[in-house]
């Protein structure tokens, strides 16, 4: 049961890695990505957000549209 559990835990995590570089992917400019926080880590659990920094120079001309 708890090998069960392991499994899920790393299924969920690879499902959400790729998710965030899909994401990633849809950005058009110069930039970088990191996975920060409990996902990262590895320590997440059923309540866990995916925190993504995203450093780049994509900015509009406009930004406070």
């Amino acid at each position: 049961m708890e090998e069960d559990i392991i499994k899920r835990r790393i299924k969920e995590r690879e499902r959400v890695i790729n998710e965030a570089k899909n994401f990633a992917n849809s950005l058009k400019g110069s930039f970088s990505a990191f996975l920060i926080g409990s996902y990262a880590r590895g320590d997440f659990n059923a309540w866990s957000d995916v925190d993504v920094l995203i450093i780049g120079n994509f900015m509009e001309e406009n930004p406070i549209k």
